[in-house]
């Protein structure tokens, strides 16, 4: 084909001598309409140079493509995680990367629903859809990681896991016969547990590791080529034993660690602290995350997110009404929509001053020492007497009846019992599907937030969270309220009895 490009290009060269040695023979008069006809021929050659270069531009595109899919086929990712958001994480990058050699295991069934999720995404047969009867074997998953070395010796690995479960780099991977110096490490943010972990390192710890991280390569490095030699780790436990060595591994040139807010890690010993530097701390935001992905692989995650929802569910029944529940119940409302997160306390008796006192800062009420005051969300608004109702931001209020659509996102594990849901029933408050990550609602829809103390907050923008269930006593929110990240947030503190 490009040779009769080639061929083409020449004629019109030819041609346009031709032209130009009859327009000598014909004279002058036919010059103008000689001139008009080489600028046409002109044209022409440059359509088609730009034809060849388009065209070459394709091959190049094609061989690209071709290039990195043979490079795929020896690289394998594997993500492997306990908590929802290093599962968030890990799914998040998987729809990104679309590796076509990618292996995944995550803890909590429930956070995204592997059925629907990409096809590219290989599970193990221990993968659940609960986070109760999630099995857990960890031999299972370095069989593979043996089994793809078997075949192919040269094939490269990147690891993910949350950062709590630095023990799978040396019980997976090293045991398996992957040195560690070759394979690639991404340390997935726990939450909260991030920030506990760094704000242990006293000077003592820090100086110890680097030996304690040494001596668990050797131990499984020598191990694997130890006839009779097994893992002194547990293959049905939650993988914790190597936690605190995270920060220190992340000083390692193959391994980075994603952490949301790494401004928030300041409570470490003063070696740590000056260690922090060379540390591999990427700001790893998930939501700007979700949001780079394009419009149908954003579609095709939020079906495995929101699939979830259709579990143990009496109304919903297909992913397409998950979907539009949620953007009918979400988006687009006349009054502000907040998220209260749950925990897990799941009762009414554990619940009811809290919720309460959630409806109270919600709902418009006349002051009762001036009829001309009403006090909405702890703030003053002035009103004709005997108005039914307020102006707050432009929007319209009833006074005495909820300000904003309450909505209850009880944790994944504790969905509130049935004494708590006719109480939310009775006071207009609904429900949403306790399966469906609560982080992702903030990265879809435009809503508030509030409630118990939780690595969700983690996941939040400034401004967003409006009230908290009493004091933050975590490490990484008590930083965060430090820096004064909820300093619009009002607390709602029980009374001691």
């Amino acid at each position: 084909m490009k040779t009769c490009k080639v061929l083409k290009i020449c004629l019109v060269f030819v041609l346009m001598a031709m032209l130009m040695l009859s327009a000598v023979a014909c004279g002058s008069g036919k010059i103008a309409e000689l001139e008009a006809s080489v600028a046409s021929l002109q044209n022409e050659l440059q359509a088609e140079k730009d034809k060849v270069a388009s065209l070459e531009g394709d091959l190049q595109a094609a061989n690209d493509k071709l290039a990195k899919y043979e490079a795929a086929e020896k690289h394998y990712d594997f993500y492997i995680t306990l908590g929802t958001l290093p599962t968030l994480y890990a799914t998040l990058n998987a729809y990104t990367e679309q590796n076509p050699n990618t292996y995944m295991w995550f803890y909590r069934g429930n956070t995204i629903s592997y059925m629907y999720s990409a096809p590219y995404i290989n599970y193990f047969p221990t993968q659940s859809v609960t986070n109760a009867y999630s099995a857990i074997d960890y031999a299972q998953i370095r069989d593979k990681v043996e089994e793809i070395l078997a075949k192919e010796p040269n094939a490269t690995f990147h690891l993910y896991c949350d950062d709590l479960r630095v023990r799978f780099i040396s019980d997976i991977f090293v045991y398996a016969g992957v040195d560690f110096e070759d394979l690639q490490v991404t340390l997935l943010s726990d939450g909260t547990g991030t920030y506990s972990i760094f704000d242990g390192l006293d000077n003592a710890k820090w100086a110890s590791q680097p030996a304690t991280w040494q001596s668990e390569l050797q131990r499984f490095t020598e191990g694997r080529a130890t006839e009779g030699f097994t893992s002194p780790y547990d293959n049905n436990g939650q993988a914790m034993e190597l936690q605190d060595l995270a920060f220190y591994v992340s000083t390692f040139d193959n391994v980075d660690y994603w952490v949301q807010n790494p401004d928030y890690l300041l409570g470490a010993g003063t070696d740590a602290m000056a260690a922090k530097s060379s540390m591999n701390i990427v700001a790893k935001d998930p939501k700007a995350m979700y949001n780079a992905l394009d419009e149908s692989t954003r579609k095709e995650y939020q079906k495995a997110v929101l699939a979830n929802a259709l579990v143990n569910s009496t109304t919903l029944t297909t992913l397409e009404q998950a979907a539009a529940y949620f953007d009918e119940q979400l988006s687009n409302r006349d009054k502000d929509v907040v998220l209260i997160l749950g925990t897990d306390y799941d009762t009414l008796a554990q619940n009811q001053f809290y919720i309460d006192s959630t409806i109270a800062f919600y709902t418009p009420t006349v002051s009762s020492s001036d009829p001309t005051k009403v006090i909405y969300k702890n703030q003053e608004y002035t009103i004709t007497a005997g108005a039914t109702t307020v102006t707050v931001d432009g929007k319209s209020l009833t006074i005495g009846e909820l300000g904003v659509y309450l909505f209850f996102k009880g944790h994944p594990a504790y969905p509130a019992q049935q004494d708590l849901q006719d109480y939310f029933a009775a006071n207009g408050i609904e429900v949403l599907p306790h399966r469906t990550p609560v982080e992702t609602l903030f990265w879809m829809y435009d809503v508030k937030i509030g409630g118990y103390q939780s690595t969700s907050y983690l996941s939040s923008t400034k401004g967003q969270t409006e009230f908290m269930y009493e004091l933050p006593t975590a490490s990484a929110i008590v930083q965060m309220k430090n820096a004064g990240f909820f300093d619009n947030a009002v607390f709602f503190v029980k009374p001691t009895v």
